[in-house]
Parts: C-alpha cells; sequence; structure tokens
C-alpha cells in the first residue's frame, strides 16, 4: 500500500513538472508576442514564476493559475513590467505596466 502512495506522489510530482515547464513555455510566447504589438523589446528572453494558486477557470473547474513577469523596454532606456495570467493552460490576460498607465491585452 506504502509503495502505490509513493508511485502516486511520484506521479503527481513528474505532471506538475511537465504542466509548469508547459505553462512557462506559453508565458514566453505570449509575453514576446504582447511586445511585438507594441514595438517593445523583451528584455532578458524570459519570463519568471511570480505565484501559483488555486482558481477556477470560465467553466467554474478547479484549475492552476500562475503569474508570470517580464521585463521590456519600449525605448531601451527605461524598464518596465509585464504580468502574464494563465489559468489551466488557458492565457487570461496580459498587463504591460508603462508610464501611461497599465495596458491589457
Amino acid at each position: 500500500m506504502v509503495s502505490i502512495l509513493v508511485f502516486l506522489f511520484l506521479a503527481l510530482l513528474v505532471w506538475f513538472w511537465f504542466d509548469s515547464v508547459r505553462t512557462k513555455e506559453k508565458a514566453m510566447v505570449a509575453s514576446a508576442h504582447a511586445c511585438q504589438q507594441i514595438q517593445a523589446q523583451l528584455l532578458d528572453q524570459t519570463a519568471s514564476l511570480k505565484s501559483i494558486k488555486l482558481s477556477r477557470d470560465k467553466r467554474g473547474r478547479t484549475v492552476l493559475e500562475r503569474t508570470y513577469n517580464f521585463d521590456f523596454s519600449r525605448d531601451r532606456e527605461e524598464r518596465h513590467q509585464g504580468r502574464v495570467i494563465i489559468k489551466g493552460l488557458v492565457i487570461e490576460d496580459i498587463y504591460l505596466d508603462m508610464d501611461e498607465g497599465t495596458t491589457i491585452l
């Protein structure tokens, strides 16, 4: 019985790791696309995980909500921050914080 529980725990851990890698790839593509839309440069070519929590998707199912931060520059002098919010595997929102205010894509 203990070996079955250990196997299930390891299987859950492997699933979580693969799901996290796939979600980070989505966040990277979304942040690069958002920067391209506003003619900005994605800095550091990465998005970093800020938070992870349980949330409800549009269908009401419980999913993991991950928030990724990334940095971008419009003029190559000032650094601005953006956020990609992903629920499950669906990109919910992209926020771009700029001097004029926050842009939501």
